[in-house]
């Protein structure tokens, strides 16, 4: 079966494979930027979908796990998620009690966590895959996400059996929820270091902030890296400017801009390996994918003195890219994105 309705402008651009929604690449070694190897088929469904979001994390052996969700008018009608994992060319799916919109996944070694927008309520909820097997739950950590569950944007880190969450949401002019028209904002929410802390908003800015990237350091968690793009909105491709920010324990963060080439740079990627940064971003012209990297933390551009994340020293005009569908690939993690449109 074929994939059908793709939109014309998505997260990130990946020709579709007959017969395949979920294309798995063997990546080099998390320390180096490699080549890719040969596509590998991982679920072959038995409908024609419109579109899907799926992310997935590597544990330490090298074993890729995530989740995905496809969905159309005459496939997968309920938004049922499932859960997969492997490496190479061995890969085993199960169904989840799980229905919406994957939104991130990651990993530590008690299980794996799944950051999603329920169908039902359109809420965001963090939820988990017990190493065991068992599902938990979750937590809803906001209603606010908007009015269209699928596309919703955010990341996750986990470590120890706790976890750190970012994501945006549409604010109103006075600051209460918006709807889709409404500029966006980053939020977060997390238990490590701690007792469980909900939502807060820890950006506020004039222009739209979108599209978060989300790292934890290899060894001790924090700082955390946040890389995000401002700017723009849903509704165009303009001039994108990414930023970078180091987060605490305490939940706090300190920002500035992020050099990139050019300005139209958006749906950033971000990972923390030892004392190096890869950093990914695409852009529109040639959709391209650049993974740069940074030595213990240092961009190999200069970059204005940090500010909070809602501060606006050295922030451009940039935008969110047209509504995006999921995710994630960085060269240490994860699978290409497949293209998408809103549920029907």
């Amino acid at each position: 079966m074929g994939a059908t309705g793709v939109g014309a402008m998505v997260r990130r651009m990946l020709p579709l494979v007959v017969a395949v929604m979920l294309v798995g690449l063997v990546a080099a070694p998390a320390r180096a930027i490699g080549s890719f190897g040969p596509p590998v088929t991982i679920s072959d469904p038995p409908c024609d979908f419109d579109a899907w979001n799926v992310d997935l994390a590597q544990d330490s052996a090298g074993v890729a796990h995530g989740f995905a969700d496809l969905w159309g008018s005459a496939c997968n009608t309920s938004f049922r998620i499932d859960y997969f994992q492997g490496s190479g060319t061995s890969w085993t799916r199960e169904a989840t009690p799980y229905h919406g919109f994957v939104v991130a996944a990651a990993w530590d070694t008690t299980g794996t966590y799944l950051l999603y927008v329920d169908a039902a309520g359109l809420g965001l909820r963090i939820t988990k895959r017990l190493a065991n097997g068992t599902y938990t739950a979750g937590r809803l950590l906001s209603t606010f996400v908007g009015p269209d569950g699928s596309l919703g944007q955010g990341d996750v880190v986990a470590a120890g059996g706790q976890w750190w969450a970012v994501w945006r949401e549409h604010v109103a002019a006075g600051g209460g929820p918006g709807d889709e028209f409404d500029q966006t904002e980053l939020f977060q929410a997390y238990s490590i270091g701690g007792p469980l802390h909900s939502r807060q908003r820890i950006t506020n800015n004039p222009m739209w902030d979108s599209a978060p990237s989300l790292a934890r350091m290899p060894t001790g968690t924090f700082p955390l890296t946040l890389v995000w793009a401002r700017g723009g909105s849903d509704f165009g491709a303009n001039p994108a400017d990414l930023r970078r920010a180091l987060g605490s324990a305490a939940g706090t963060w300190s920002s500035s801009s992020l050099a990139a080439a050019g300005e139209l740079n958006f749906w950033p990627d971000v990972k923390v390996v030892g004392t190096t940064t890869y950093r990914r971003a695409t852009r529109p012209a040639s959709a391209s994918r650049a993974a740069t990297c940074s030595s213990a933390g240092r961009s190999r551009r200069r970059a204005p003195a940090p500010t909070s994340p809602s501060g606006s020293a050295g922030a451009g005009p940039g935008p969110t890219p047209p509504p995006p569908q999921r995710r994630r690939s960085s060269p240490c993690r994860g699978s290409p994105p497949g293209p998408g449109r809103r549920p029907p």
